[in-house]
């Protein structure tokens, strides 16, 4: 269902591209549990991604022992279960070493070793929640590599290494190094000059979170997911009437307490985050093998982030791949190729097109053939191509917690392309905070505290 126009310019556009993971629709896809809106309700999700779901799903679970029961919820999505950012990203956790030397550099050493905790925790978190729920989402334990092909780079990230080695950094501790001997040899990637391996794990996304979503609402009967139900603005009531009206397409809801899991999109319903969660658009694609053809070697069992060196000083020049169980590739980036003109990514919500410059450099199209080493003569084919959206921070950080100056309104977004590494776990957060008033400090998590959003962040 496609947005009526409004005076909110960030809702998430009619008829984005299709994902590989968004190939198999699941029942709850575009599922709504009663024909018209609840009038009332204790809390409103908004944002049916993988956030919006692990908040529901831990609200639902959390309660189920007690007399109370657990609460009403309505879930509400503008468009499907998971067509955001989760139904479109690469489809592995880890820990990027590019992204943990970064942090050292902003935030020093309490905050890396933070952040690369709850990394580890996240892995850990999602198998047990796997094996526990029995969700179908081709789960793997994995080691995932960074590949470094730019000599300067791949020296300076050496230096960086050796110097937390000898500061006793813990995220090192399942880090490994490969220099230049070896590095092309070890990882398969042509041209490698070093290499650093740590532990991951893939999954197929909007699996996992449309399984979750279905035990969830099988776990609470009060949970009512609502699809194709755009927000178009919310409401806080004033002093003395608790909640928040939301406003959507399909009439208003007034909820004791709402949660905001709308990541690019938060702007939209909460002006004081305009220039403090930015939207930006990426784009990944999904490679195969010629049916009946037989294996190729070396089999890439690792997940990749491949980081090229170039000096395009507003763009990252990395990509990543996810070999998947049945040989197909998940490949993303290219970010490079379209960082002009900056309106083809910055500020920009739009994941109904493709993006233009990479469709003209055929990127994707000969890319094992191209990178890999033993896949020359893989006949590797391009299957499909996909838009994106995702939120920046200038901290880096998400903003994670109570929104300032709002009574019983939340914020879980902003993951800087990094969501998978870090959503289950904040979602339960969110689940605590809510459920029982908790500040963000009481949390029994090991969320960073930097990632609170607070009114000097959004101000810095």
């Amino acid at each position: 269902m496609a947005a009526k126009p409004h005076e909110n310019h960030l809702l998430p556009v009619a008829s984005p591209t299709l994902s590989y993971w968004r190939s198999e629709p699941h029942r709850l896809d575009s599922h709504r549990s009663t024909e018209q809106l609840p009038a009332t309700c204790d809390i409103a999700i908004i944002g049916a991604g993988f956030s919006g779901v692990s908040v529901a799903y831990h609200l639902s679970t959390s309660d189920v022992e007690t007399t109370e029961g657990p609460p009403s919820i309505v879930l509400l999505e503008a468009r499907q279960v998971c067509s955001g950012a989760t139904g479109r990203n690469g489809g592995h956790v880890k820990l990027k070493t590019a992204s943990i030397t970064s942090i050292i550099q902003e935030h020093g050493l309490e905050a890396a070793d933070d952040f690369a905790a709850l990394v580890r925790a996240q892995i850990d978190a999602l198998k047990e929640l796997v094996e526990t729920e029995q969700l179908d989402c081709e789960f793997e334990l994995r080691r995932s590599y960074d590949v470094f092909l730019h000599a300067d780079e791949a020296q300076a990230m050496e230096a960086k290494w050796s110097e937390c080695l000898r500061k006793g950094y813990k995220w090192t501790r399942e880090h490994d190094f490969v220099g230049e001997k070896f590095a092309e040899r070890v990882t398969s990637v042509r041209g490698a000059k070093a290499a650093f391996s740590g532990p991951a794990c893939s999954l197929w996304p909007y699996k996992l979170v449309t399984q979750l979503l279905e035990k969830a609402m099988e776990r609470n009967p009060h949970l009512n997911l609502q699809t194709e139900t755009p927000v178009l603005s919310v409401e806080a009531l004033e002093e003395g009437r608790s909640g928040t009206i939301i406003h959507t397409e399909r009439g208003s809801i007034r909820a004791k307490k709402a949660v905001f899991a709308t990541n690019a999109y938060t702007a939209g319903l909460l002006p004081q985050y305009r220039g403090v969660i930015n939207p930006y658009r990426g784009t990944a694609s999904h490679l195969t093998l010629p049916k009946g053809a037989d294996p190729v070697f070396p089999h890439l069992s690792h997940t990749y982030n491949i980081e090229y060196g170039l000096k395009y000083p507003a763009s990252p020049t990395v990509d990543y791949l996810n070999p998947r169980p049945d040989g197909g590739i998940v490949v993303g980036g290219g970010r490079w190729l379209f960082q002009q003109p900056e309106e083809l990514w910055q500020d920009n919500i739009d994941d109904s097109a493709l993006i233009g410059p990479v469709l003209e450099a055929a990127y994707f199209e000969g890319y094992m053939q191209r990178v890999f080493r033993g896949w020359e003569n893989s006949g590797t084919k391009l299957d499909k191509v996909w838009t994106g959206i995702m939120a920046s921070t200038k901290d880096g950080m998400p903003h994670i917690g109570k929104v300032p100056q709002r009574e019983n309104q939340w914020v879980i977004a902003a993951f800087n392309g990094a969501g998978m590494t870090q959503i289950l776990l904040l979602g339960k957060a969110i689940a605590d905070m809510v459920k029982d008033d908790k500040p963000f400090e009481a949390t029994d998590t090991i969320v960073p505290r930097r990632f609170q959003t607070t009114l000097k962040r959004m101000e810095t």
